[in-house]
């Protein structure tokens, strides 16, 4: 059977791994380790292959994409800028970000759809983002993808973090970076090495997203307003818990007879552990999920004949473990579309606050506008070779509602990713910062 060139990579890179494995070696050195392959990690990765480092990419599930394909979010917010009156999407910039996200829109064959308020969003098959992932970083040997890796420790040496520690499908490996990016989404290495995290769990609820096939899809409109009106009535007979009204359904999907819904539950408290918290969270929703399809099967027209197709592997966090870093991005930054020389992303989402409502409130700034992030927002405080991407960058509780998507996630990405490499390289950081603003322009 012929192998694809992409996938052939893949295998040799495996057998480099493992041997890396067998024991007396069992470790690792490269230029840049990046931590988590999400929208964040991928781009990192991507980036700092590019600009000619050696690059360790380190995931803990089998596949790629984050919380896009292990939560199975389904469609890409923050690639374009919010308008209500133009007929396309504007891409908020150019380089990596339009880069993957025209190429995840030829891979689904799906255009950018217009929600409500001008925003607009992609919608994607998850095996796809997944797919698509895996294929950019199969076009670079110098690129190592671990897959099934859990980070367990970090050392630092004064302000740098000389190694990491972690189980690859439950073998131990040491890596020896010159430069970390923690796209983790918890900022999990940092944390480790000892850099300053503020806990964000509490500030946004989770979901839970699954599907359903077989629903009468010339009834999907009307389906939704059934779906709300029964669940009211079986909360308020006591049949189903209060939780089950915070139901809702994912942008473009419908059609076919499918599906996807997404069931948000209550914010985290503070009187117990976050690993205690996540647990409960993912075995209630579950037998929540069960309970709403077996109700919605025997008490709606729409979805009599419907049945549960797929639930997401893992919960939607919509926040977690965030660096101090050398500055932090604010509301105020966010609201008022503040640019910065130092701008190394941009963010275009308006702050989308989920709480104990089953919709968001949502604060929005001008349309066709754009925030910048400046780099020393990735930077943490006190450590000198590491970059945070993603969700877990310096930001207040409030800008991070906005930055968290999927799209400022591939700008921040890049972004980390590039300044590692150039760090890694001896390069000034100033012409990191440099590349990427051009790069944001094209």
């Amino acid at each position: 059977m012929e192998i694809h060139p992409g996938l052939r990579r893949a295998h040799a890179t495996v057998a480099e791994v493992n041997d890396g494995l067998q024991p007396g070696a069992a470790s690792l050195s490269c230029d840049v380790l990046v931590i988590g392959g999400g929208a964040a990690g991928v781009a990192a990765a991507v980036a700092a292959g590019r600009a000619g480092a050696k690059v360790v990419l380190l995931e803990r599930y089998g596949f790629l994409g984050g919380l896009a394909t292990a939560a199975q979010v389904g469609t890409v917010c923050g690639l374009y800028l919010r308008d209500s009156t133009g007929s396309s999407a504007l891409p908020v910039a150019g380089g990596f970000v339009q880069e993957f996200g025209s190429r995840l829109q030829r891979a689904v064959g799906e255009q950018p759809l217009r929600l409500e308020r001008g925003l607009w969003a992609l919608p994607f098959s998850i095996p796809v983002f997944g797919s698509v992932a895996d294929a950019v970083l199969s076009e670079y040997d110098n690129v190592t993808v671990v897959l099934h890796a859990t980070v367990a420790g970090a050392t630092a040496e004064g302000a740098r973090v000389v190694q990491a520690h972690a189980l690859a499908w439950n073998q131990p490996l040491t890596l020896r970076p010159v430069t970390v990016v923690d796209s983790s989404g918890e900022a999990t290495v940092a944390g480790l090495a000892g850099a300053a995290v503020e806990n964000g769990a509490g500030d946004q609820a989770p979901s839970l997203v699954f599907s359903l096939e077989h629903v009468d899809a010339s009834r999907t409109e009307y389906g939704l307003l059934e779906v709300r009106r029964e669940l009211r009535r079986a909360v308020e007979m006591g049949a189903l818990p209060a939780l089950c009204e915070r139901l809702s359904l994912i942008p473009g999907t419908g059609r076919d007879g499918r599906l996807d819904l997404k069931l948000t539950l209550a914010p985290a408290s503070t009187d117990r552990p976050l690993w205690q918290h996540i647990t409960c969270w993912e075995r209630e929703a579950r037998a929540l999920v069960l309970d709403i399809c077996r109700f919605l099967s025997q008490n709606t027209t729409t979805f009599q004949q419907a049945r549960l197709a797929s639930v997401a592997p893992q919960l939607g966090l919509r926040s977690g473990g965030r660096i101090q870093g050398r500055a932090r991005l604010a509301d105020e930054d966010v609201l008022s579309g503040r640019k910065s020389a130092l701008g190394i992303a941009r963010g275009c989402w308006p702050m989308e606050r989920w709480g104990t409502s089953a919709r968001p409130e949502m604060t929005l700034f001008n349309e066709r506008d754009y925030y910048e992030i400046p780099l020393d927002c990735l930077r943490p405080a006190k450590l000198d070779n590491v970059f945070a991407a993603g969700r877990c960058f310096s930001a207040s509780a409030g800008a991070m509602t906005s930055a968290r998507v999927i799209g400022t996630a591939l700008a921040t990405g890049w972004a980390a990713g590039t300044a590692a490499a150039f760090q890694a390289l001896n390069r000034p950081l100033d012409e990191a910062v440099a590349t990427i603003r051009r790069q944001m322009s094209e």
